[in-house]
């Protein structure tokens, strides 16, 4: 018999007012350290701090979040190798988090204040160093813990952009798709069906619903399996194809007018499909739903590049990394 072992969490709980149970939640699954370390920022703190005051940390470290020098002195108070991290924040304090938990080989969960991108299960860190954003390989987390109610609260921009991240996944499989018939490159079927069934989670909702309950518990486990996804390939394949390397070269041409990063794949994967996937692309569709869901007008407000800057955008998309993709026939 053959098969393949993956990790999966251990941990998955997606609810209203839950993080005020954390404590109980690493007890009902068996999970036990000596220390727990809440790594989040001075804003969170101040805004949660009677949540917080429930939990047992036996210090709250204080971070921006999205700097790789910042990770790396703050992971130098710690000590000792037995303690959980808890990442509660942004897509920026996470992956800061994983990049500490990944260089001292310390377990860590994430508990989102917002789901603006993967960040709460994906095997990558994005995080500015050198003034440019780069991403880092990182493991996965032991578990997530979604409080309804919080994310409930963050900024409407930010669980839009969330949704660009997520929805590109069919993006990304139409260019793992295509590798596979231009090159041979190997796929895996159940990681691609995960990417764009988690892709799929979040298409029949409308900006009306942004703020109920089902909305956002689809969109936090849509993010999940699509990290899961990839994990399962062992690269970012499943969720990252042109799209993502067409934001990373807005980050790298033109940080100073870069926006969130699911606005920017969002606005990536409308510009893939359609330039360069016609005849046969979903532009139309997808242009429908991103008026839908309003995600459109954040694109229009925050996104503006010329013809000019648009083609200096492609040519360095096409050289991000060694992924091929429908930018590579281009």
């Amino acid at each position: 018999m053959y098969y393949k072992t993956i990790n999966v969490p251990i941990v998955l709980e997606v609810g209203e007012d839950i993080f005020v149970h954390l404590d109980d939640i690493l007890k009902e699954n068996h999970l036990y350290f000596n220390e727990k370390i809440l790594v989040t920022s001075l804003e969170l703190r101040n805004l949660y701090k009677s949540r917080l005051d429930k939990l047992s940390f036996e210090d709250i470290l204080l971070i921006k979040g999205g700097s790789y020098d910042e990770a790396l002195e703050v992971m130098n108070t710690i000590t000792n190798k037995e303690v959980l991290l808890v990442a509660f924040g942004g897509g920026s304090i996470i992956d800061a988090v994983k990049l500490m938990a990944n260089t001292l080989d310390l377990t860590y969960i994430t508990v989102p204040s917002t789901l603006s991108n993967d960040a709460i299960y994906s095997p990558i860190a994005r995080l500015l160093k050198d003034g440019k954003k780069q991403s880092f390989g990182v493991k996965a987390p032991l578990g997530i813990i979604a409080d309804v109610n919080i994310i409930k609260g963050s900024p409407e921009k930010l669980l839009l952009a969330g949704v660009g991240d997520l929805v590109s996944n069919a993006s990304a499989v139409k260019d793992w798709n295509l590798a596979h018939i231009d090159k041979g490159e190997s796929i895996n079927n159940f990681a691609m069906a995960l990417a764009s069934l988690s892709g799929n989670s979040v298409i029949p909702y409308t900006f009306n619903d942004i703020r109920s309950s089902r909305f956002i518990g689809d969109l936090a486990n849509g993010l999940v399996i699509s990290g899961l996804a990839m994990v399962l390939a062992n690269s970012s394949r499943p969720a990252s194809g042109a799209e993502h390397l067409i934001s990373h070269a807005i980050d790298d041409l033109f940080p100073n007018r870069s926006t969130l990063h699911g606005l920017q794949v969002a606005w990536g994967h409308l510009l893939v499909e359609r330039d360069f996937r016609k005849p046969e692309n979903d532009y139309e569709k997808l242009m429908i739903f991103f008026e839908r869901m309003k995600i459109l007008d954040e694109i229009e407000r925050d996104i503006t590049f010329s013809n000019g800057e648009i083609e200096q955008i492609i040519n360095r998309a096409k050289t991000i990394r060694n992924r091929y993709t429908i930018l590579t026939k281009v």
